[in-house]
Protein backbone atom coordinates (compact mmCIF):
# COMPACT_ATOMS: atom_id res chain seq x y z
CA UNK A 1 0.00 0.00 0.00
CA UNK A 2 1.14 3.33 -1.00
CA UNK A 3 2.29 5.73 1.66
CA UNK A 4 2.68 3.70 4.35
CA UNK A 5 6.36 3.57 6.07
CA UNK A 6 7.62 -0.29 6.91
CA UNK A 7 5.92 -3.17 6.72
CA UNK A 8 2.08 -3.06 5.04
CA UNK A 9 -0.38 -3.54 7.84
CA UNK A 10 -2.10 -6.91 8.17
CA UNK A 11 -3.71 -8.94 5.09
CA UNK A 12 -7.22 -7.41 4.00
CA UNK A 13 -9.25 -10.31 4.96
CA UNK A 14 -9.07 -9.43 9.03
CA UNK A 15 -9.11 -5.84 8.55
CA UNK A 16 -11.31 -2.70 7.68
CA UNK A 17 -10.03 0.86 6.88
CA UNK A 18 -11.02 3.99 7.00
CA UNK A 19 -9.88 7.29 5.37
CA UNK A 20 -10.67 10.71 6.01
CA UNK A 21 -9.26 14.13 4.57
CA UNK A 22 -8.95 16.67 7.93
CA UNK A 23 -9.91 20.01 8.03
CA UNK A 24 -7.75 22.79 9.67
CA UNK A 25 -7.74 21.73 13.47
CA UNK A 26 -10.13 18.61 13.13
CA UNK A 27 -9.70 16.23 15.92
CA UNK A 28 -13.10 14.04 15.74
CA UNK A 29 -13.27 11.40 13.31
CA UNK A 30 -16.28 9.06 12.70
CA UNK A 31 -15.02 5.95 11.35
CA UNK A 32 -17.08 2.51 10.24
CA UNK A 33 -16.77 0.96 13.86
CA UNK A 34 -14.00 -0.58 15.44
CA UNK A 35 -13.49 -3.07 18.68
CA UNK A 36 -11.78 -1.25 21.06
CA UNK A 37 -7.59 -1.84 21.20
CA UNK A 38 -7.93 -3.46 18.13
CA UNK A 39 -6.94 -0.65 15.67
CA UNK A 40 -4.42 1.33 14.30
CA UNK A 41 -4.18 5.12 13.26
CA UNK A 42 -2.08 6.66 11.18
CA UNK A 43 -1.54 9.94 9.89
CA UNK A 44 0.21 11.20 6.44
CA UNK A 45 1.41 7.56 6.85
CA UNK A 46 2.85 7.14 10.20
CA UNK A 47 1.79 5.43 13.12
CA UNK A 48 0.37 6.72 15.79
CA UNK A 49 1.44 5.90 19.03
CA UNK A 50 -1.58 5.29 21.92
CA UNK A 51 -0.93 8.97 23.19
CA UNK A 52 -1.64 10.42 20.42
CA UNK A 53 -5.61 9.95 20.18
CA UNK A 54 -8.78 7.95 21.95
CA UNK A 55 -10.44 5.13 20.90
CA UNK A 56 -12.86 3.91 23.52
CA UNK A 57 -16.32 4.14 21.90
CA UNK A 58 -16.54 2.43 19.18
CA UNK A 59 -16.67 4.45 16.43
CA UNK A 60 -14.91 7.65 16.90
CA UNK A 61 -11.02 8.43 16.87
CA UNK A 62 -10.44 11.78 18.82
CA UNK A 63 -7.11 13.41 18.14
CA UNK A 64 -5.07 14.77 20.90
CA UNK A 65 -4.08 17.47 18.58
CA UNK A 66 -6.07 19.14 15.57
CA UNK A 67 -5.18 17.74 12.03
CA UNK A 68 -4.01 20.34 9.59
CA UNK A 69 -5.84 20.95 6.39
CA UNK A 70 -5.48 18.07 3.87
CA UNK A 71 -3.90 15.39 6.33
CA UNK A 72 -5.00 12.19 5.82
CA UNK A 73 -5.88 10.18 8.67
CA UNK A 74 -6.58 6.45 7.80
CA UNK A 75 -7.83 3.90 10.40
CA UNK A 76 -7.19 0.34 10.18
CA UNK A 77 -9.51 -1.90 12.32
CA UNK A 78 -8.87 -5.47 12.82
CA UNK A 79 -11.57 -8.04 13.74
CA UNK A 80 -11.01 -9.98 16.69
CA UNK A 81 -9.90 -13.49 16.91
CA UNK A 82 -12.40 -16.52 16.88
CA UNK A 83 -10.53 -19.75 18.38
CA UNK A 84 -13.83 -22.09 17.82
CA UNK A 85 -13.13 -21.48 13.51
CA UNK A 86 -9.44 -20.44 13.50
CA UNK A 87 -7.44 -22.84 11.19
CA UNK A 88 -4.48 -23.46 8.58
CA UNK A 89 -4.93 -24.75 5.30
CA UNK A 90 -2.55 -26.77 3.28
CA UNK A 91 -2.08 -25.25 -0.12
CA UNK A 92 -5.66 -24.21 0.11
CA UNK A 93 -6.91 -28.15 -0.49
CA UNK A 94 -6.87 -29.20 3.43
CA UNK A 95 -6.79 -28.02 6.45
CA UNK A 96 -3.62 -28.40 8.24
CA UNK A 97 -3.91 -26.78 11.83
CA UNK A 98 -6.70 -25.87 13.87
CA UNK A 99 -7.00 -24.30 17.08
CA UNK A 100 -10.27 -24.84 18.95
CA UNK A 101 -11.58 -22.39 21.32
CA UNK A 102 -10.24 -24.94 24.55
CA UNK A 103 -6.81 -23.19 23.23
CA UNK A 104 -6.04 -26.89 21.80
CA UNK A 105 -3.95 -27.35 18.46
CA UNK A 106 -5.21 -29.88 16.27
CA UNK A 107 -2.76 -30.74 13.74
CA UNK A 108 -4.41 -33.44 10.73
CA UNK A 109 -7.48 -33.28 12.43
CA UNK A 110 -10.58 -30.96 13.20
CA UNK A 111 -11.26 -31.92 16.48
CA UNK A 112 -10.43 -32.97 19.61
CA UNK A 113 -10.28 -37.21 19.86
CA UNK A 114 -7.87 -39.51 21.37
CA UNK A 115 -9.14 -42.09 18.52
CA UNK A 116 -8.95 -39.84 15.65
CA UNK A 117 -5.15 -39.83 13.67
CA UNK A 118 -3.84 -36.29 13.99
CA UNK A 119 -1.49 -34.73 16.74
CA UNK A 120 -2.93 -32.52 19.50
CA UNK A 121 -1.59 -30.19 21.36
CA UNK A 122 -3.71 -29.29 24.94
CA UNK A 123 -4.11 -26.01 26.15
CA UNK A 124 -6.55 -24.52 29.11
CA UNK A 125 -6.49 -26.99 32.22
CA UNK A 126 -4.77 -29.81 29.98
CA UNK A 127 -2.08 -27.89 29.19
CA UNK A 128 1.29 -29.62 28.77
CA UNK A 129 -0.54 -32.92 27.13
CA UNK A 130 -0.28 -33.79 23.58
CA UNK A 131 -2.04 -36.87 21.89
CA UNK A 132 -0.27 -38.95 18.94
CA UNK A 133 -2.58 -40.92 17.07
CA UNK A 134 -1.87 -42.53 13.65
CA UNK A 135 -3.31 -45.28 11.85
CA UNK A 136 -0.92 -48.34 10.99
CA UNK A 137 1.93 -46.87 12.03
CA UNK A 138 4.48 -45.47 14.68
CA UNK A 139 2.96 -42.31 16.76
CA UNK A 140 6.11 -41.31 17.53
CA UNK A 141 9.83 -41.49 17.25
CA UNK A 142 12.65 -40.60 19.50
CA UNK A 143 16.26 -40.14 18.09
CA UNK A 144 19.68 -39.23 20.06
CA UNK A 145 22.31 -38.85 17.80
CA UNK A 146 26.23 -38.58 18.86
CA UNK A 147 26.31 -40.10 22.00
CA UNK A 148 24.62 -42.49 24.67
CA UNK A 149 22.09 -41.65 27.01
CA UNK A 150 18.65 -40.41 27.72
CA UNK A 151 16.45 -40.71 24.77
CA UNK A 152 13.11 -39.68 27.31
CA UNK A 153 13.08 -38.63 30.20
CA UNK A 154 10.41 -38.59 32.99
CA UNK A 155 9.96 -36.62 36.27
CA UNK A 156 7.70 -36.41 38.85
CA UNK A 157 7.10 -32.15 40.17
CA UNK A 158 10.65 -31.67 38.53
CA UNK A 159 12.28 -34.39 39.68
CA UNK A 160 13.13 -37.20 37.61
CA UNK A 161 11.77 -40.69 38.17
CA UNK A 162 12.82 -43.07 35.18
CA UNK A 163 14.00 -42.43 31.59
CA UNK A 164 14.57 -44.77 28.63
CA UNK A 165 18.54 -44.86 27.65
CA UNK A 166 20.32 -45.80 24.84
CA UNK A 167 23.27 -48.16 25.30
CA UNK A 168 26.58 -49.31 23.23
CA UNK A 169 24.86 -47.20 20.46
CA UNK A 170 22.58 -50.61 19.83
CA UNK A 171 20.69 -51.58 22.80
CA UNK A 172 18.02 -49.53 24.76
CA UNK A 173 17.64 -49.61 28.79
CA UNK A 174 14.31 -48.54 30.46
CA UNK A 175 15.44 -46.91 34.23
CA UNK A 176 12.54 -47.55 36.67
CA UNK A 177 14.48 -46.12 39.80
CA UNK A 178 16.88 -43.58 38.79
CA UNK A 179 18.94 -43.15 42.52
CA UNK A 180 22.27 -43.82 43.08
CA UNK A 181 23.45 -46.47 45.32
CA UNK A 182 21.88 -49.80 46.04
CA UNK A 183 18.87 -48.36 45.85
CA UNK A 184 18.13 -47.44 42.25
CA UNK A 185 17.06 -50.06 39.68
CA UNK A 186 16.50 -50.57 36.19
CA UNK A 187 16.43 -53.26 32.87
CA UNK A 188 18.29 -53.54 29.80
CA UNK A 189 18.69 -56.02 26.89
CA UNK A 190 21.81 -57.19 24.97
CA UNK A 191 20.90 -59.94 22.31
CA UNK A 192 18.74 -62.91 23.51
CA UNK A 193 19.51 -61.42 27.06
CA UNK A 194 17.91 -59.01 29.74
CA UNK A 195 19.44 -58.28 32.62
CA UNK A 196 19.37 -56.18 35.64
CA UNK A 197 21.39 -52.50 35.88
CA UNK A 198 21.45 -49.94 38.68
CA UNK A 199 19.96 -46.42 38.83
CA UNK A 200 22.60 -44.91 36.27
CA UNK A 201 21.57 -47.57 33.72
CA UNK A 202 25.07 -49.93 33.99
CA UNK A 203 24.56 -53.77 34.38
CA UNK A 204 25.00 -55.44 37.89
CA UNK A 205 25.13 -59.18 39.26
CA UNK A 206 23.46 -60.34 42.08
CA UNK A 207 21.97 -57.36 43.18
CA UNK A 208 18.44 -56.75 42.33
CA UNK A 209 15.74 -59.24 43.39
CA UNK A 210 12.56 -60.14 41.49
CA UNK A 211 9.18 -59.46 43.47
CA UNK A 212 9.04 -58.57 47.35
CA UNK A 213 8.04 -60.74 49.91
CA UNK A 214 4.83 -59.61 50.16
CA UNK A 215 4.34 -58.36 46.56
CA UNK A 216 5.13 -61.28 44.53
CA UNK A 217 4.70 -62.37 41.07
CA UNK A 218 2.34 -65.65 40.53
CA UNK A 219 3.72 -68.12 38.01
CA UNK A 220 6.57 -68.18 35.71
CA UNK A 221 6.58 -70.20 32.27
CA UNK A 222 9.90 -71.98 31.36
CA UNK A 223 11.13 -73.59 28.47
CA UNK A 224 14.70 -74.16 30.30
CA UNK A 225 16.28 -74.49 33.18
CA UNK A 226 16.88 -72.25 36.63
CA UNK A 227 20.41 -71.71 37.99
CA UNK A 228 19.79 -71.95 41.56
CA UNK A 229 22.77 -70.97 43.71
CA UNK A 230 25.20 -70.67 40.82
CA UNK A 231 26.17 -70.22 37.09
CA UNK A 232 27.57 -73.96 36.73
CA UNK A 233 25.91 -76.75 35.40
CA UNK A 234 25.80 -78.52 38.41
CA UNK A 235 23.40 -74.90 39.56
CA UNK A 236 20.90 -75.95 36.95
CA UNK A 237 17.62 -77.29 37.62
CA UNK A 238 15.98 -78.40 34.19
CA UNK A 239 12.93 -80.13 35.34
CA UNK A 240 10.17 -80.83 37.78
CA UNK A 241 6.99 -82.41 37.52
CA UNK A 242 4.61 -83.97 39.53
CA UNK A 243 1.25 -85.85 38.92
CA UNK A 244 -0.18 -89.43 39.60
CA UNK A 245 1.04 -92.57 37.94
CA UNK A 246 -1.28 -95.61 36.52
CA UNK A 247 -0.18 -98.32 38.39
CA UNK A 248 -0.20 -102.52 37.60
CA UNK A 249 1.14 -105.51 38.82
CA UNK A 250 2.78 -107.62 36.92
CA UNK A 251 1.43 -111.35 36.50
CA UNK A 252 -0.99 -111.23 38.68
CA UNK A 253 -4.52 -113.07 37.60
CA UNK A 254 -7.10 -110.83 40.16
CA UNK A 255 -8.24 -107.63 40.29
CA UNK A 256 -5.66 -105.46 42.50
CA UNK A 257 -6.56 -102.35 43.97
CA UNK A 258 -4.55 -99.33 43.73
CA UNK A 259 -4.70 -95.70 45.70
CA UNK A 260 -2.67 -92.72 46.28
CA UNK A 261 -0.33 -93.54 43.18
CA UNK A 262 1.73 -89.92 42.98
CA UNK A 263 5.05 -88.64 42.01
CA UNK A 264 7.14 -85.72 42.28
CA UNK A 265 10.10 -85.82 39.45
CA UNK A 266 12.90 -82.64 40.28
CA UNK A 267 16.03 -83.01 38.10
CA UNK A 268 16.71 -86.52 37.36
CA UNK A 269 15.21 -87.89 40.59
CA UNK A 270 11.89 -89.39 41.12
CA UNK A 271 9.50 -89.73 44.31
CA UNK A 272 7.06 -92.08 43.94
CA UNK A 273 4.41 -93.49 46.10
CA UNK A 274 1.50 -96.07 45.73
CA UNK A 275 -0.98 -98.36 47.90
CA UNK A 276 -2.05 -101.41 46.38
CA UNK A 277 -4.26 -104.15 47.82
CA UNK A 278 -5.12 -107.85 46.66
CA UNK A 279 -7.23 -110.72 48.01
CA UNK A 280 -6.30 -113.93 46.37
CA UNK A 281 -3.26 -115.86 46.37
CA UNK A 282 -0.81 -115.92 43.17
CA UNK A 283 2.05 -117.71 42.45
CA UNK A 284 3.69 -115.32 39.98
CA UNK A 285 6.46 -112.71 41.17
CA UNK A 286 5.58 -109.72 43.55
CA UNK A 287 6.22 -106.86 41.00
CA UNK A 288 4.12 -103.57 40.49
CA UNK A 289 5.07 -101.46 37.14
CA UNK A 290 4.26 -98.48 35.23
CA UNK A 291 6.61 -95.87 37.20
CA UNK A 292 6.04 -93.01 35.57
CA UNK A 293 9.59 -92.74 34.21
CA UNK A 294 12.20 -95.55 33.07
CA UNK A 295 15.38 -96.16 35.18
CA UNK A 296 18.54 -94.85 34.46
CA UNK A 297 20.49 -97.83 32.40
CA UNK A 298 23.16 -97.78 35.52
CA UNK A 299 23.36 -99.96 38.61
CA UNK A 300 23.76 -96.81 40.28
CA UNK A 301 20.03 -96.28 39.41
CA UNK A 302 18.97 -98.90 41.36
CA UNK A 303 17.37 -97.67 45.18
CA UNK A 304 14.91 -99.17 47.52
CA UNK A 305 11.82 -98.41 48.98
CA UNK A 306 9.82 -97.74 52.04
CA UNK A 307 7.64 -100.48 52.55
CA UNK A 308 4.32 -100.55 54.97
CA UNK A 309 2.24 -103.83 55.27
CA UNK A 310 0.28 -105.50 57.93
CA UNK A 311 -0.06 -108.69 59.80
CA UNK A 312 2.83 -110.83 57.64
CA UNK A 313 5.82 -112.61 58.15
CA UNK A 314 6.92 -113.19 54.85
CA UNK A 315 5.74 -110.19 53.17
CA UNK A 316 9.04 -108.77 51.28
CA UNK A 317 11.58 -107.13 53.14
CA UNK A 318 13.15 -104.87 50.54
CA UNK A 319 12.27 -103.62 47.06
CA UNK A 320 14.35 -102.27 44.13
CA UNK A 321 14.12 -100.67 40.55
CA UNK A 322 15.93 -102.58 38.14
CA UNK A 323 18.04 -100.42 35.70
CA UNK A 324 16.31 -99.21 32.45
CA UNK A 325 12.74 -100.19 33.68
CA UNK A 326 9.75 -98.90 34.99
CA UNK A 327 9.30 -102.06 37.73
CA UNK A 328 9.61 -102.17 41.18
CA UNK A 329 10.41 -105.81 42.34
CA UNK A 330 10.37 -107.11 46.09
CA UNK A 331 12.27 -109.56 47.52
CA UNK A 332 12.80 -111.42 51.39
CA UNK A 333 15.43 -111.22 53.64
CA UNK A 334 17.85 -113.65 51.30
CA UNK A 335 17.35 -111.43 48.24
CA UNK A 336 14.78 -113.83 46.46
CA UNK A 337 11.97 -112.70 44.36
CA UNK A 338 8.63 -113.56 46.57
CA UNK A 339 5.17 -114.37 45.15
CA UNK A 340 2.06 -112.70 45.42
CA UNK A 341 1.12 -115.47 48.05
CA UNK A 342 4.40 -115.13 50.06
CA UNK A 343 3.98 -111.41 49.79
CA UNK A 344 0.41 -111.98 51.94
CA UNK A 345 -3.08 -112.28 50.46
CA UNK A 346 -5.64 -110.08 51.74
CA UNK A 347 -2.97 -107.71 52.62
CA UNK A 348 -2.54 -103.51 52.14
CA UNK A 349 1.01 -102.28 50.82
CA UNK A 350 2.03 -98.81 50.74
CA UNK A 351 5.00 -98.02 49.50
CA UNK A 352 7.31 -95.10 48.98
CA UNK A 353 10.46 -95.67 46.19
CA UNK A 354 12.73 -93.20 45.00
CA UNK A 355 15.28 -93.40 41.53
CA UNK A 356 16.86 -91.78 39.49
CA UNK A 357 15.86 -91.43 35.93
CA UNK A 358 17.87 -89.90 32.35
CA UNK A 359 13.98 -88.57 31.07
Amino acid sequence: MSGYIGTQPVPQATQTRDSFTATSGQTSFATGGYTPNFLDVYLNGVKLAAADYTASNGSDVVLASGAATGDILEVVAFTTFNSASSSIDDNGNATALTIDSNENILVGKTSSAFNTAGFELFGNADKGKFWATRDGGVSAAFNRKSSDGDIALFAKDGTTVGSIQSRAGVVSTIILDPRSGSIGTGITGSGANLSPTNGSGVEVDARNDLGKSDYRFKDAYLSGGVYLGGTGSANKLEDYEEGTWSTSLVGYSGTPAFQDSYYTKIGRFVFATCRVSYGTSDGSNFVISNLPFTSFGSTSSIFGSNIVYSNSSTAPTYSLVSTSTTQINFYNASGVNISYTSAGVNKNFRINITYETDS
